[in-house]
């Protein structure tokens, strides 16, 4: 059976691609359509419009409804209950088929899929903290809880700790001040209310041996525990050990050990924080107000309450409060906080407008359409915190090897235990003992676990702080073994816009003096052309008004009288068509020009040709030398263009480009890169358009413009924010960086843990009589991590 349901708030192919997207989560065959905005489901079994729905609302703002026909023809919407209420009081109520979630946790990884817990006791695949369900400062949160738990737990460690440490005879001073016994009382109720405070790592280890998901919760509470219950025998049979110096109690190791796992979580928290800084950021700079029109009247209401669809009055000076369309007024908009450019961008009715923006000129009412965590801020952050907890491969080849260490370590550990409590020279179940707890805790892979996710998500805040957007972990890794890079011109390459370069006087008028005649012609028009000129004077501050009776010739070019004078523009079929006289010498200069893929026309007055006006879609700023950069990494670098073969051979040779193919179409672009792919090179491809989206989804790496198409970034694994091609060569020298720093971590940890095995285990004890308490375990094991941390926060420094 097949039923139609009318999709709200599906405005371009972008959120026709997430419609699909969800709605193929619940249905097999499914076709989205953008006008009509309609979706056709076709099943054997009709799905629940809430099934339906609970799919979308994972997606975007979309809500469904079902269309039915009725008997007179006419169509009736059906929807749930619930969106048909439409008011600002329950707005911040979350979606109905949402509701049994709130609360719930889910791993960032998602390891087990969308799988959701009650608790936060960790993922039972990958040991890493959940994340809860409809809290937006859950992160934050937690770097603020890991703090508190570990001043307590560092508030009990550190006396508990020089207790043990000034008593370990029993002659000492120290018990002199502090009766013996109340002196172990003490270490026993420390070393408890660790545990009490770090009980939620306990419940970790132990969800991670019943899975059989072994990870460092493992092996420290494996550790832990073993030192833990052998001081509490020890404690209370006393009597058995009498005949040792110093009892065997461990309580103050158990402390230590838990303070430093649970100050290395909190370092590790503040890490991910840090990385997030330079976006989160903007959130505070969007308004936490907005000016509702309703009924003719304006109401000022909390941010949150606004709702899509609502009309919203914004005054010059202001602060866009969500993203919108407007509805009347022109005005002009500083979106430096999401594009970089400082320049004003000029708006007018149906133009989209941003959160965050601010008003520079006129008032003008919006229509909101993206509003909370759907407006491109928030998704930009959401961008960011979802990159910071992708894996990269080399990730996956350290969580692998971390399957097979934890059982290995236990091995050592079970082999140290019975060669020195059975089989040494001087056999003691009390030193075997000690020396398996040593190799269970120093032998914690906290600085493997840490080696790779540290600095990926300190590099994606780096690259969030030069304007590059990192989607996708895998892409930080990848780009620097980058083989190819295709990219396309216009937009890319390219400012994909016109402009005019100059104008080049062939008579007695100055080149001030043409630029104004042309902004008159042009003033009253907004053909892209137009704009160039009449930018340029603006560019000049050349004043102009605009010319009254302006004829345009399709086609061809545009003519006015101005000043009781004939004045032409255009193109050489215009000035033909008047008889207009174009030298040998002029056409040569004009072919000069056009084979640097620019655009000329013609100005003449009273039919005498007195100018050229070179118009031309301006190269960026820095693409020779990013070109140049890349080519001495040996990576190839091909140009696909829809324009005309001219146009692209002239644009490429002024930047350094020896490949170009143009006059390309979508699937052009796209067997190039599998032809690439087939061949075994890593292909990173660089586009703005729609017509680049199946391109950027198939390069190993898509490189989206920022102020390119909404579809083009949806599927581009790195977003450009200002557009600046130049970021490319930052991307590449980032990339190659984090993996160095990743390497760097992975090399340490693996022979720091090597050595700190070996000696925990006791190999170098008969020749050096060297060997590591617990306690002294824990604190190599935590410098360790604190180390890899540390290395990796370098990449903060690093400047492109």
């Amino acid at each position: 059976m097949k039923t139609r349901y009318k999709i709200n708030e599906m405005t371009c192919s972008g959120c026709q691609a997430k419609v699909t997207e969800a709605l193929q989560t619940v249905a097999d065959k499914v076709e989205v359509s953008l006008n009509p905005a309609e979706a056709v489901i076709e099943t054997n079994k009709k799905i629940a419009l809430e099934d339906l729905q609970n799919a979308l609302s994972h997606k975007g703002p979309y809500t469904i409804q079902e269309i039915t026909i009725n008997a007179d023809g006419t169509e009736i919407l059906s929807e749930i209950a619930h969106h048909a209420a439409h008011n600002h009081n329950n707005h911040n109520q979350p979606p109905k088929q949402l509701e049994h979630l709130a609360g719930k946790y889910y791993c960032p990884m998602l390891c087990e899929g969308d799988k959701v817990y009650d608790s936060n006791v960790g993922c039972p695949v990958c040991g890493m903290d959940l994340v809860q369900i409809g809290g937006s400062t859950t992160k934050n949160n937690e770097e603020s809880i890991l703090k508190t738990m570990f001043l307590q737990a560092a508030i009990v460690t550190v006396p508990v700790f020089f207790i043990a440490m000034l008593g370990m005879n029993h002659d000492s001073f120290i018990y002199n001040i502090i009766p013996f016994n109340v002196a172990l009382w003490l270490q026993f109720l420390g070393a408890t209310a660790v545990l009490t405070i770090g009980k939620k790592y306990l419940k970790r280890a132990y969800v991670s041996f019943k899975t059989l998901n072994l990870n460092m919760f493992s092996l420290i509470g494996l550790g832990a525990i073993a030192a833990y219950l052998f001081s509490i025998y020890v404690f209370f049979n006393q009597h058995a050990f009498h005949n040792n110096s110093h009892l065997p109690i461990y309580f103050e190791s158990v402390a230590v050990i838990f303070t430093l796992m649970i100050l290395g979580q909190w370092l590790e928290a503040r890490a991910h924080k840090k990385t997030k800084s330079s976006l989160e950021h903007l959130l505070n700079l969007v308004p936490q107000k907005a000016t509702l029109l309703l009924n003719g009247k304006t109401t000022e209401i909390d941010i949150d309450k606004v709702q899509i669809n609502d009309e919203l009055l914004v005054k010059p000076g202001e602060k866009i409060p969500v993203d919108g369309i407007i509805q009347s007024g022109n005005t002009s908009v500083n979106e430096a906080l999401l594009t970089g450019e400082p320049l004003p961008v000029n708006k007018k009715e149906n133009d989209e407008v941003l959160a965050g923006s601010i008003n520079t000129d006129q008032s003008f009412t919006m229509k909101a359409t993206r509003v909370g965590q759907f407006t491109t801020i928030a998704q930009i952050i959401e961008m960011v915190n979802k990159a910071s907890l992708s894996r990269a491969p080399i990730q996956r080849l350290a969580d692998k090897i971390s399957g097979y260490f934890v059982p290995i370590v236990v091995f050592i550990a079970v082999c140290s235990f019975v060669y020195w409590g059975y089989f040494s020279k001087d056999p003691s179940l009390l030193f075997g003992l000690q020396n398996a707890i040593s190799v269970l805790i120093i032998a914690c892979p906290c600085a493997l676990g840490l080696a790779t996710p540290v600095s990926i998500s300190v590099g994606i805040g780096k690259g969030a702080e030069y304007g590059i957007l990192i989607k996708k972990a895998e892409a930080l890794e990848s780009l620097q073994k980058t083989n190819v890079l295709i990219t396309d011109k216009t937009g890319t390459i390219t400012e994909g816009k016109t402009s005019l370069e100059k104008i080049i006087p062939l008579k007695r008028i100055s080149e001030e003096e043409l630029i104004k005649i042309t902004a008159q012609l042009n003033a009253s028009s907004e053909h892209p052309i137009a704009k160039a000129f009449t930018n340029k004077a603006h560019e000049l501050k050349i004043a102009f008004e605009p010319a009254k009776m302006v004829a345009t010739i399709q086609g061809k070019g545009i003519q006015a009288v101005l000043n009781k004078e004939k004045v032409i523009l255009g193109n050489e079929a215009l000035l033909n068509q008047n008889n207009i006289e174009i030298t040998e010498e002029i056409k040569f200069k004009v072919t000069e020009i056009q084979n640097q893929g620019k655009t000329v026309s013609y100005v003449s007055i009273n039919n005498e040709l007195v100018g050229l006006a070179i118009i031309h879609d301006a190269i960026k700023p820095g693409v020779k030398e990013t070109v140049s950069f890349l080519q001495s990494k040996n990576i190839q670098i091909i140009m696909l263009t829809g324009d005309h073969k001219n146009t692209a051979n002239a644009i490429a040779q002024q930047v350094g480009i020896n490949n170009v193919f143009a006059q390309q179409l979508p699937q052009d672009k796209l067997s190039m890169i599998e032809s690439n792919q087939k061949e075994g090179k890593i292909v990173t491809m660089i586009g703005d358009g729609i017509n680049d989206a199946p391109a950027l989804a198939k390069a190993d790496i898509g490189i989206a413009m920022g102020n390119g198409s909404d579809l083009a970034q949806d599927f581009a694994k790195i977003t450009l924010l200002n557009s600046s091609f130049s970021l490319v060569k930052n991307a590449y020298i980032l990339s190659t960086k984090v993996m160095q720093n990743i390497k760097q971590n992975l090399f340490f940890a693996f022979v720091y843990n090597v050595i700190g095995i070996a000696v925990a285990a006791g190999v170098m004890y008969y020749t050096t009589g060297i060997l590591l308490s617990p306690m002294i375990a824990a604190l190599a094991m935590c410098l360790s991590s604190v180390s890899v941390i540390a290395n990796a926060l370098r990449l903060r420094k690093l400047k492109l």
